[in-house]
Formats: structure tokens, C-alpha cells, sequence
């Protein structure tokens, strides 16, 4: 710090009675009768705010713009299509089931979010650990051996796969219809939240240990082995000694087409992500695979020479719905809640990330509902259990694709493929289906590394890591949601149960400064909503609790008495983003959209400015009036005023053509932020965080905070944290909040009264600094070409940085949550 104020302290002693009486504290009192009135009360704007709410598509549908939209929709619609069909039948060998079940899983959901779905670019289908809790309660309840029989004619045992398909398909279309129902209900109940339990750290190892199942599930295929199926704990250890033991009698021709296959997908999928920029849309190398090798397959009867197993018969047309079996559900309760879980948690996780990043708002338990509807719909059509096909939705969002149309025209692809080109698929190879699995896989097997990060960040989410892991893997991917979750809470309760005490004298210096000048004054702020001062009254001109209580000019305070950990991390973020009164992602956004309106005007003017002409300064107010009525609605909270300050740029001759224009100053530090000068305009400068009744923060809390602190900053907000507990300072140090750049030591107080004093002296010192260095009225912007953030990267992988390791800083800066 380049100043340090003083802190001075004189006030009278108060017992909380005496302080209650001086200052005629208030009691706020919420009768029941008014809470359960407003609760059912009805009127038209409400019930059409629900209308909205439970149908999305009435909200955005007219705002569509044909012209702008329609054409990246279907084309990235058309272009996702390819992929989905190759995926779906892939993920259907997962789950136990024929290829043309994937088909069904991918078109039927579709047509229901359509008009319930509240993510823009979500397109649902297959994924590939729910196929894998699918195919555990298929083979439990119809097994192998239920539909083999000895043939005495062919002196063999022969199986039924006719009838053994047709049965596990509609065992698949009632785990999902008792899934959907579960949906369905914690989405009426408002229970979206129960996605917050679910860990960050549980949820990577997880995903880690149910990539390693599908890994091993899918070796049978690439080697064409034929492997009988376990089920229950330790099934896939035992699935791998029987590959390992079967390696003898591999198929050596399934082998080539799954190693050709795997190194070709590849090879483009990287060349995808390089160059995602300069492609028109991603190559949509699965289609071109599976082609390639239907063709060769079929057109060299390849199966019948080398035994290849195929994928086979592809019935056309729609199936005819079909009752689920009801009597069956009693045994399938608890893989149906991990189900309905797991792929909530998954599909609100990418739709979350993609969200943030096209300035849009996610409803959770809309989704829950919009999941369960369409799983609903589709289990009479005998499809397994969807969620978000990641490769699918990140060829909607690559293609430019904006709204539900393009998941309409992936189903549109699909469809054709049911109704016309599906018998043209039976010679394809399940190996190559194998393969393409098997190279999605590449992000989520990455994150094995993920303890080795975690044990130098925090220690008990390793442990949640490893547990997770361990009792996914080994005891199954139902017991192992149960097992992960059950220690994630334990480890919360370790933490408030045992926490460290420590002594503290009653000398006033500064390692306990903070403890012994508490004052009642904190009892105000439930009342009040922020603190006013946090242990004097009379230092400073601080205004009174009550009636009287005003707030800082420029300055919000914000206390916040918890723990920070996975559980309430979402809770605190949006407390801070409500009492702040503005999302700052959403105002980055805005004057983003607002710079590069200012800049495309500036452009025009420049080709239409005469040649003599050296500078130009024209009102920004006359450049995006449209800018600015997107912008009042993009920004959450955030008031726009109807006569708006005047700002003016000032435009200068492109190259310096002549002698006399005026240039950018080279050193980056004199020009001041264009960010920070463009609409719109807020009025807080600084955001103090009480945090002194914190007693713990966990790696997710560390993150969240760290993110929320960068993105405040970005936009010219500075987060002050006060009041940190020694024990939270040591874990925020080694969660890497110092290291990764999102805050500096320097912002950390005692007590809010020493980052008040200290912002009141740093806003006089700049306002002095600014009386001396102004010169005119008009404020000259200049428009830097990067204005790039972690919120709207095109360049960011988003499935790197949804299952991808953690040692990436790229990756660290976002949670699933």
C-alpha cells in the first residue's frame, strides 16, 4: 500500500440493551397469513410468468430472429445430426441394447424439450455413464442366459437374440419411465438444489472411475471378444480378467478397423479444436467413419469372412408405444434415483457453462422438469435414459447454432436414419462403435491425474476424490453415488465438528484487532442488509442503524456467516450477485456488445471521413441507441437511466496519416479501461466481504470466490475481504487464490472498518490525482482489439474444461456446478 490511514477509535461502552435502547432498534415481523396469501395468490401476470416459466418456448420464440438465426440453426442442426446417430447406436451397445435403441433415445426427448428446455443450446441424447447404470439393470433383469436354449439339431447352446433384444429394450423403457417419474417429482417440489450436494471433487472422480468402466466395457468390442456380463460389485474387475484371459482369440480384422478408426477420429477431433476458428463448422468425422466402414465392411463381406460382429438389423419406422412393466420398479429404485441425479447434475453443468458464456439464464428445476418430461415420453418408445449429448450440443454452439430449431433439426437427421437409410447400417462394425467411444473418452481419463492436484490444494477433497473413485469403480456407479455423496458430508461435518480454536489477549494490536473490536452494531445487519461500521461509531461521520442507516456512496458491504463449501457455494454467489444489484458476467457482457457497436460505427466513420479530416468527436449516445435497450436487458438488476451521462469518443485517423492526429499513448497503464468507461455505467466502485464469520472454505469455495473477485474486477469493481480467520486464509493460500491471479494479498483486512477507511482514502487520493491531470470535459476511449474474457472465449475447449484434468489454469477457473 502507498498510504496507510489511520484508525482511530473512540466510543462509548454498550451492553446490547443499551445500544437496543439508544438507537430504537427495530423488530421486523412476517405474519403467516400475508407469506401463505402471496404464496396463492393468483393473477394474470403471474399465471403468465408460470406459463413462461414451465414453457420457455413461449418466451423466446417470439423474439426469434428468422433472418439472423434460422440459417446457423439448421446448418449446425444438420451438422450435429451426423454425429448424434453414430453416438446414440454407440452408447446403446453400453447399455446392453441394439443400436437401433440409441436412435429412439436420440429422437423422442427431443421433441418434448423442444417446448420445455430452458438451455438454448442444449441438444438431448445418449451419455455414456448412464448407458453404463442402464446396462447394469438390463443384465440384472434379463441375462444371457434367461433367453439361451440347447439346440439338440445344432448340438449347441443358442441364443434368442431377437427376444432378448426386444425384452431389455423395454427393461431400458421402464427404468427410464420410473426415472422420469422421479424427475418430475423433485422438479414439482422445487428440488433443483440438490444438484449442490454433489461436490466438485466427488463429481471428478466419479466421472473418472465410470470412464474407466466404459473403457474396460468397451475392450470386448475392439478386440471382437465375446465376454460373459457380471453385475454387482466388483463386476468390472472381473470383466477385465476375463478380456485379459480371452486376448488369445481376438479378432484381429475388428482390431484393425477399431485402431484405424480410433487414430483417424482422433486425428480430426484435434484438428476440430485447432482450427474450430477457420472451419465453417467441426468435420464430422464419426458420419464420414461410419460410412466408410459400412461400405467396406458390407461391400467385401467382411463379417461373413472374418466373423466381425455388426451391428445388424435396424428396423424402419417408429416403434409403437408400450407400457412400461410397473411391477418391476421396486427393483430398480435405487439405479433409477442415481440416474435421475447424475444426469440432472450433468446436463445443468453443461448447460450452466454454456449459458455463462452467451449471456443467457438457466432455470435448475425447469430443467429437471424438461428432463423428466422427456424421459417420460420417450420410455413408451423403449429409449434409455438421456441427458446432455455433450458432442452434439458443442457442434449446436460451434456451428453458431442459437436456439431449440437446431435440436429440431437434429432430430430431423435422425428420423431420416429411422425411416429411411437404417437398413443401409447393418454391416457396420461394432468395433468402430467401440473406437468412437473410446476416443470421446480422452478428456474425461485425463482427470486420473486429478489427486495429484488436489492433495496440494486440499487434502480432504482428495480424500472425496479418491473415496468417489474407488466406490464407483469397485462397488458399481449406483453404490457409487451414494457411497460419494454420504463422505462428501462427512467431511462438512468433520470440518464444523472439530474446528481449531485459538486465544486471544486483550491488548489492542493488530493480530487481534479484529476480536476485540466487534461491536452490536453487527446485530443490525440482518435489519439493514450490510454492515455500517464494525467497531466504532463515532472514527468516522458513519451513518446510524434503523430507520437512519444509509449506505457509502460507491461502497456495498456484504457479511456472510457460514461455512463456503460445495453445498452453499451456489447460494452465496447469487446472495452476493442480489445485494450487489448486478450480475457482473452479464455487465461484462453488455459493454462488450457495447465496444463493439462504438467500434463498427468507428470503422464506418473512418471510410466515410474526407482525407484532410484529423479527428472527429461524436456522442456515443448517437452511435448505439440500440445497444444500449439490449444491454438494460442483459444486465441483471441493473438499471439504466433514461437520460444516460454523455460521454464522447474521439476518433483519430487510422496509421497516423497525418502529423498533426493525435495517437493512442503507447503505455498501456495511462489509458484508462475502455471497459470500465462503456454502458452501461455502475455506481459502485468498491464490494467489501465480511467474512468473519466464516470458519472454512473448501477448493469449490475457493473457486467460486476467486472467479467472483475476477469477473468484479473486470468490470472495475474491487472485492475487499475482511475479517479472515487465520485457519481461511491458510486454505484460500493453498487453494491457489494468490497463485492463479484472482485476488491480492493487499485486499485482505482485519476488520471491515480497515477496508472502509482505506477505500474512503483511496477515493479522495484519485480524486485529487484526477482535478490535477484533467484537462477537458470529453473523456477520449480508445478501443483496445482485446477484449477477450473467460465468460465468452470462443477459443476455450468447454468439454476440456467440463471433464478435462485439473492442472490446466484454463480449466481451474470454472466449476461443473
Amino acid at each position: 500500500m502507498h498510504f496507510r490511514p489511520r484508525y482511530i477509535v473512540d466510543r462509548s461502552v454498550y451492553t446490547i440493551p443499551d445500544f437496543d435502547e439508544e438507537y430504537q432498534k427495530k423488530i421486523r415481523s412476517y405474519p403467516h397469513s400475508q407469506k401463505a396469501k402471496k404464496l396463492f395468490s393468483c393473477s394474470t401476470a403471474r399465471l403468465k410468468a408460470l406459463l413462461i416459466q414451465f414453457f420457455p418456448i413461449i418466451g423466446w420464440l417470439p423474439k426469434y430472429n428468422i433472418k439472423k438465426s434460422l440459417i446457423f440453426d439448421i446448418i449446425s442442426g444438420i451438422s450435429a445430426g451426423t454425429i448424434q446417430v453414430p453416438q446414440g447406436m454407440a452408447f446403446a451397445l453400453l447399455a446392453s441394447l441394439p443400436p437401433v435403441n440409441g436412435l429412439y433415445s436420440s429422437f423422442f426427448p427431443l421433441l418434448v424439450y423442444f417446448f420445455l428446455g430452458s438451455i438454448h443450446h442444449m441438444v438431448p441424447g445418449t451419455f455414456a455413464v448412464l448407458s453404463i447404470i442402464v446396462g447394469t439393470v438390463v443384465q440384472n433383469e434379463a441375462p444371457l442366459e434367461k433367453f439361451q436354449h440347447f439346440n439338440e439339431t445344432l448340438n449347441e447352446t443358442v441364443t434368442d437374440n431377437a427376444a432378448m433384444n426386444a425384452y431389455r429394450m423395454r427393461i431400458a423403457g421402464t427404468v427410464t419411465c420410473l426415472t422420469a417419474v422421479i424427475q418430475i417429482c423433485l422438479g414439482f417440489v422445487q428440488f433443483g438444489f440438490i444438484s449442490i450436494y454433489l461436490s466438485e471433487s466427488f463429481i471428478r472422480g466419479f466421472m473418472t472411475a465410470a470412464g474407466l468402466q466404459i473403457l474396460i466395457s468397451l475392450l470386448k468390442y475392439i478386440f471382437g471378444l465375446t465376454i460373459h456380463a457380471y453385475s454387482g460389485p466388483l463386476a468390472i474387475i472381473y470383466t477385465f480378467i476375463d478380456i485379459c484371459k480371452n486376448l488369445p482369440k481376438t479378432n484381429v480384422a475388428a482390431l484393425i478397423f477399431a485402431i484405424i478408426t480410433g487414430v483417424l477420429l482422433f486425428i480430426v477431433k484435434e484438428i476440430n479444436v485447432r482450427f474450430k476458428h477457420k472451419l465453417p463448422f467441426p468435420i464430422p468425422m464419426e458420419t464420414i467413419l461410419v460410412i466408410v466402414t459400412t461400405a467396406i465392411s458390407g461391400g467385401a463381406r467382411l463379417p461373413q469372412k472374418f466373423g466381425i460382429d455388426v451391428v445388424g438389423e435396424i428396423p424402419l419406422g417408429l416403434p409403437p408405444p408400450e407400457a412400461p412393466l410397473v411391477n418391476l420398479w421396486g427393483d430398480m429404485i435405487g439405479p433409477a434415483f442415481s440416474l435421475a441425479i447424475v444426469g440432472y447434475v450433468i446436463n445443468l453443468a453443461v448447460g450452466r457453462t454454456i449459458s455463462a458464456r452467451h449471456s443467457y439464464i438457466v432455470n435448475a428445476n425447469q430443467e429437471m422438469l424438461a428432463l423428466g418430461f422427456g424421459n417420460f415420453f420417450g420410455s413408451f418408445f423403449r429409449i434409455h435414459v438421456i441427458c446432455c449429448a455433450l458432442s452434439v450440443t458443442l457442434a449446436i454452439e460451434a456451428g453458431g447454432g442459437s436456439s431449440q430449431f437446431a435440436s429440431l433439426c437434429v432430430a430431423t437427421v435422425v428420423l431420416v436414419i429411422l425411416l429411411v437409410l437404417g437398413t443401409y447400417l447393418e454391416p457396420l462394425p461394432k468395433a468402430v462403435l467401440g473406437a468412437l467411444i473410446a476416443v470421446n473418452l480422452k478428456n474425461t481419463l485425463m482427470q486420473v491425474t486429478d489427486p495429484y492436484y488436489l492433495w496440494k490444494k486440499s487434502k480432504l477433497d482428495c480424500c472425496v476424490w479418491i473415496v468417489s473413485f474407488l466406490s464407483a469403480f469397485l462397488l458399481g456407479l449406483p453404490y457409487g453415488v451414494a457411497v460419494g455423496v454420504g463422505f462428501s458430508a462427512l467431511v462438512v461435518v468433520f470440518q464444523t465438528q472439530f474446528p481449531v480454536p485459538t486465544s486471544l489477549s486483550f491488548n489492542c494490536t493488530p493480530s487481534n484487532l479484529l476480536s476485540c473490536l466487534k461491536s452490536p452494531m453487527q446485530r443490525f445487519k440482518k435489519e439493514i442488509h450490510h454492515h455500517i461500521c464494525s467497531c466504532c461509531l463515532s472514527a468516522v461521520n458513519f451513518p446510524l442503524p434503523g430507520s437512519q442507516a444509509k449506505e457509502i456512496s460507491g461502497i456495498k458491504i456484504i457479511t456472510y456467516c457460514s461455512p463456503l463449501y460445495f453445498a452453499n457455494v451456489e447460494f452465496f454467489r447469487k446472495k452476493v450477485i442480489k445485494k450487489s444489484g448486478f450480475d457482473p458476467v452479464k455487465v461484462l457482457l453488455a459493454k462488450k456488445k457495447y465496444l463493439k457497436a462504438v467500434k463498427n460505427e468507428e470503422r464506418e466513420i473512418d471510410t466515410r471521413r474526407p482525407s484532410n479530416l484529423c479527428t472527429k468527436q461524436v456522442s456515443l449516445q448517437e452511435l448505439v441507441k440500440e445497444v444500449e435497450a439490449e444491454t438494460s436487458m442483459d444486465c441483471n438488476n441493473n438499471s439504466v437511466d433514461e437520460a444516460p451521462r454523455i460521454s464522447y469518443i474521439t476518433v483519430n485517423t487510422p496509421n497516423g496519416l497525418h502529423e498533426g492526429t493525435p495517437k493512442s499513448p503507447a503505455d498501456p497503464e495511462n489509458v484508462e479501461d475502455p471497459i470500465k468507461l462503456a454502458h452501461p455505467i455502475i455506481d459502485i466502485h468498491t464490494l467489501i466481504l465480511d467474512m468473519s464469520g466464516v470458519c472454512f472454505v473448501d477448493l469449490m469455495g475457493i473457486k467460486v470466490l476467486g472467479k467472483m473477485c475476477s469477473n468484479y474486477k473486470k468490470i472495475g469493481v474491487t472485492i475487499y475481504l475482511a475479517g479472515i480467520r487465520d485457519q481461511v486464509y491458510e486454505d484460500i493460500e493453498s487453494g491457489g487464490m494468490f497463485d492463479e491471479g484472482w485476488l491480492e494479498r493487499s485486499c485482505l483486512f482485519l476488520s471491515v472498518h480497515d477496508a472502509v477507511l482505506y477505500t474512503l482514502a483511496k477515493m479522495s487520493e484519485n480524486k485529487q490525482d484526477a482535478a490535477k491531470e484533467k484537462v477537458s470535459d470529453a473523456a477520449a476511449v480508445y478501443v483496445n482489439e482485446d477484449m477477450s474474457s473467460d465468460e465468452n472465449d470462443d477459443d476455450v475447449d468447454l468439454e476440456q474444461v467440463m471433464f478435462g484434468t485439473m492442472f490446466d489454469h484454463s480449466v481451474g477457473d470454472h466449476t461443473i456446478l
